[in-house]
This record gives C-alpha cells, structure tokens and sequence, in this order.
C-alpha cells in the first residue's frame, strides 16, 4: 500500500513539473504578469538598455514605454521566434507587440490586453479590463505567423456587486420575460458576458438565486452602470 502511495505521489510531482509555468513581471509595471511554459530567453528591460546590436535597441528618442520582454516559440509545430515587446503608451494602455525573427520593423500582431499565458501548442491566454467592462479572458491560436481568437460558450465575468438602481433579469436576451426584479442595493452576481467582440448582454444571478439576462451598454461609466462594479475602464 505504502508503495503504491508513493507511486502516485510521484507520478502527481511529475505532472506538476511538466504543466508548470514560470512567471514575468513586467518591469517596471509589476502587476502586469507574462506566463509560459518551457523555454524562453528573458530580456524585461527598456528597448534602450538593450545590447547595442540587438534589433530593437533604440539609441535615440523617448523609448521608456517600450519593453522586451522575451523571445519565444509559443507553438513548436512550426518553430516561430517571436520577439515579444510590451508598451504601456501615453494614456495606460497595455499592448504587446510580436515580431517574427528577421521581422524586425513591424509587428506580425498586437494584443492590447494587460497579461499573457503561454500555454503551449500555440495556445495563448490574453487577460484584460483595459477598455473592457470586465477583466475579459481571450483564448487566441498563433499558427505560422497568425493569431486566431478561439470561441468560448461565454466570457467568464464572475464579479460580486450591488445594483445600483432597479432593473429587471429576462429568460432570454429577447428580453420579453422578466425572471426577478433586482432592486437598488441589492446584491448581484454577474456570471457571464455573451461571446461577441462587443457584447451587450449579461448574465446575473440575483439574492434568490435566480438567473437572467440584462443588457448593460459598453462604454458605461462608472456613475451611469446599473451595477457598480461593471463599467468601462477606459478613456
């Protein structure tokens, strides 16, 4: 029995080894965080502290903003190098630039998100709130040199709030049949989004525990939102 125990105890530490990831903090933006798995030559530091002969090392003009990250295969199927840079630009707003190897003076694709899991097999996470209502978790493909977002049933929201005025949960999206009446200060959950690029549509568990769909505009801001802690985190 003893033996068989720590058969298992092995084989469960191995398949920790192998799925585990290591972290980027983004410098000097700690809270903004790059995962992978497997190899990767780490650079994290301002395209101006580069080698000189590194190709995005820039000599000249106000490069602060821009940061390199690491270079990478996300997908070994087809052995790609990307150079992958990061800028946080004038007004906040995450971006992550990807330049193929002998790529070096445009980028192949952008991701304007706040952070990167690299998953292996060409499999890419992007989570952000930058511009979104919601921390909003995409799940792309990176295949010979493209990105493709892959579909979900939903966008997972998972935000605990209170309303903060009254409104209505419907059976559908239709919006026809009223499931509950959410009241001002009540307390709601908002499960999840509908999966389109810009969604409308939520949804919301009430104090009963009764599900619905409510449809809350993108852009609201933070004073305008029904729920105070769904709202457009933009400018």
């Amino acid at each position: 029995m003893k033996k068989t125990i720590k058969i298992l105890l092995t084989c469960v530490l191995t398949l920790g080894l192998l799925f585990a990831s290591n972290i980027i903090e983004i410098a000097p933006y700690p809270w903004l965080k790059v995962s992978y798995i497997g190899e990767a030559k780490i650079f994290n530091t301002s395209c101006e502290k580069l080698a000189y002969e590194d190709p995005f090392y820039h000599a000249q003009g106000d490069t602060s903003s821009y940061i390199k990250v690491m270079e990478y295969v996300p997908n070994e199927n087809d052995n790609d190098l990307y150079s992958i840079l990061f800028s946080i630009g004038e007004s906040g707003d995450s971006r992550y630039e990807f330049y193929l190897e002998g790529e070096f003076q445009m980028p192949v694709f952008i991701l304007h998100t706040d952070h990167l899991d690299f998953l292996g097999d060409g499999i890419l996470v992007a989570r952000g709130s930058m511009n979104q209502m919601f921390m909003r978790s995409r799940k792309y493909k990176i295949s010979n040199a493209k990105i493709k977002e892959l579909k979900q049933p939903f966008y997972t929201v998972d935000v605990q709030s209170e309303a903060t005025k009254n409104f209505d949960i419907y059976m559908t999206k239709r919006l026809s049949k009223v499931i509950d009446h959410i009241g001002k200060g009540d307390k709601v959950s908002v499960l999840v989004a509908e999966f389109k690029d810009k969604y409308d549509y939520y949804l919301v568990r009430s104090e009963l525990g009764l599900t619905g769909w409510v449809k809350i505009n993108q852009g609201l801001w933070v004073d305008e939102t029904p729920i105070r802690d769904l709202y457009y985190h933009g400018d």
